[in-house]
């Protein structure tokens, strides 16, 4: 089609090129200049005219003149003679005129010609050009087509890449509120529930296993949810570790409770990695629409509440909102924004508690206690604050910071003549988790002057639980350097004595729940009596907290308990306060 249309182009301007030629006259080139006959005819008429009135007029005027014969010959003769020349001259003049009006043509004709050659050489090289052309333009149209049809396909990819996650497969958070917003826009009478998972100490499997085996264990929960929901709801990937279960319609209350405990439950089958058993939980916090919001944003933040306070009951629990929990977490956001300003207005103060050793009587050692005051929102108690500050991170610097202070004061006190205290540090997971802690500890005792055997940090038994192969080597070099290693709140975790055997554990705290039921007649005494034994028989220090009454000083007393710390013999103090119990202790 394209070829034929082109071939009408050239025709159409090969015609206009020679009709309408710039620069020749082929006017006078017609049918009738060229015409050999009417050339003839006009020539043989021209003679035969003239000789006809030469002849009448020539006679008649010689026999005017006389009527000699001879004369009349001789004049005849030269008449005769004279017309032979003027004829001569006249069918000269004709013939050249004719042949040079030929000739002009001819000349015109050469160059039209030529022309006309330069013109068909131009077309037949513009033909050639259009024939490329048309070949490069059907290629084009055929890379467009192809392109065409692999962008159809990108559109389809980016949109499904665009509404599912890369890792899982599954819809994504765009799909998630595209999808909810539709039902609720579409089925305002409705209800939904939407259930908030998270697995439960991820980052800390994350960042000691590594991402990519992170990654295989998203994947594997993913494919778990999806078994375990089925057809009733749609699971999402909400990001990190972090999915989204939207259930709709609801056949009632009940139905959400069992979807929660069917998940529950299944997270507590055992996840094969590397040919390896994986025990993990989840937590889940649930929102209901409409009750619990009239969006998705709304519900999705009121979801992430409840799933907060399901971790902070013990993990692996669900939690269903409600107003009270959006209070908590009002507050528990009002505290991590404060958070940051104190670390920059210094608003953090230690207190340190005594701990006194039962067989010389005396005060032996110090537990370093953090204390916020905070101008915007008053004294702020560490159950709160400490929590806020580990899950926001600011438990690192904050850590450090401690570190330094506790470090500083001892090596003060020492200098003061206190040559025998110790100092004890409260030390979070994330602070061990960090690959640089232990040169942290070290840097903080080399700038405070303090021998290493002075620091003892404090660890709980659920950072054992939750990452003992990883802390065991970092709390074992630390041992080497001569620093001490305190279990906090024994007792009250799921630790084994196995962990006793394995880790350099230099001291362990009875945790305080167990020293308020002492001599109360229950079976609490005997544990606190067989932690006592067991601290002996490893050859580690015992320390009782929460000593408030004298009855359970006696009874610590009795069973051969090292040191004590609580309300008995002092609350925590200040700095200076500390400065003055320790005077007046030497001067006793």
């Amino acid at each position: 089609m394209l070829q034929r249309d082109n071939s009408k182009r050239i025709n159409r301007s090969a015609t206009i090129g020679l009709e309408s030629y710039e620069g020749i006259d082929l006017e006078p080139i017609n049918k009738r200049s060229f015409n050999p006959l009417w050339g003839s005819t006009r020539i043989a008429g021209i003679y035969f005219i003239v000789g006809c009135l030469w002849i009448l007029f020539t006679d008649k005027a010689v026999t005017a003149f006389t009527k000699n014969s001879e004369l009349i010959v001789r004049i005849n003769m030269f008449k005769g003679w004279f017309f032979v020349f003027m004829t001569a001259l006249i069918i000269f003049s004709l013939i050249l005129r004719t042949l040079k009006q030929i000739k002009r043509t001819e000349e015109k004709l050469g160059v039209a010609y030529k022309d006309l050659m330069r013109t068909y050489e131009n077309l037949e090289s513009a033909y050639e050009e259009i024939t490329a052309t048309e070949e490069e333009l059907r290629q084009q149209y055929d890379h467009l087509s192809d392109n065409q049809r692999k962008l159809t396909e990108n559109e389809e990819k980016m949109h499904h890449l665009a509404y599912h996650d890369l890792l899982t497969g599954l819809p994504n958070k765009l799909a998630l509120y595209e999808n909810a917003s539709q039902f609720i826009r579409t089925d305002s009478s409705g209800h939904a529930a939407l259930l908030f998972v998270d697995i439960d100490n991820f980052k800390y499997i994350n960042d000691t296993m590594g991402h990519g085996f992170g990654d295989r264990l998203i994947v594997k929960a993913s494919q778990r949810l999806i078994s375990i929901v089925g057809e009733e709801g749609v699971v999402y990937r909400f990001g990190g570790d972090e999915f989204i279960i939207l259930l709709y319609p609801l056949s009632g209350a009940a139905s959400i409770k069992l979807m929660a405990g069917r998940i529950l439950s299944g997270f507590k089958k055992a996840v094969e990695m590397d040919n390896s058993l994986l025990h993990i939980s989840a937590s889940i916090g649930i929102s209901v629409y409409p009750e619990h919001g009239n969006d998705i944003m709304e519900l999705v933040k009121r979801a992430d509440i409840a799933m907060y306070k399901a971790k902070d009951a013990g993990k692996g629990k669900y939690v269903i909102f409600d107003q009270p929990l959006n209070d908590d977490f009002s507050e528990r956001m009002n505290i991590e924004k404060q958070l940051y300003a104190a670390m920059e207005q210094q608003e953090f103060e230690l207190y340190y508690q005594p701990q006194v050793d039962l067989a010389q009587n005396k005060i032996t050692g110090l537990e370093a206690l953090l204390r916020w005051n905070s101008p915007v929102l008053g004294y702020v108690s560490p159950l709160k604050f400490i929590k806020v500050a580990e899950d926001s991170h600011i438990i690192i610097p904050l850590g450090a910071w401690v570190l330094q202070k506790a470090c500083d004061f001892l090596k003060k006190l020492h200098g003061q003549g206190f040559t025998e205290l110790t100092m004890s540090v409260n030390i979070s997971m994330l602070q061990l988790l960090q690959t640089d802690f232990n040169e942290l500890v070290v840097d903080t005792l080399q700038a405070s002057g303090l021998e290493p055997h002075y620091l003892e940090l404090e660890i709980t038994e659920s950072v054992l639980v939750e990452s003992y192969d990883y802390v065991s080597d970092k709390l074992k070099q630390l041992r080497d350097l001569n620093i001490k290693i305190a279990l906090d709140d024994f007792g009250t975790g799921y630790s084994s004595l196995s962990y006793l055997t394995h880790l350099p554990i230099s001291t362990l705290k009875i945790d305080k729940s167990f020293i308020d039921t002492i001599r109360t007649g229950t079976n609490q005494s005997t544990l606190v009596e067989e932690i006592i034994l067991i601290g002996k028989r490893m050859s580690m220090s015992v320390v009782a907290e929460g000593v408030e009454k004298t009855g359970q000083l006696e009874y610590l007393q009795e069973q051969g308990c090292d040191k004590i710390q609580g309300y008995l013999f002092s609350r925590p103090l200040a700095a200076d306060a500390i400065v003055e119990l320790l005077a007046g202790q030497a001067e006793v």
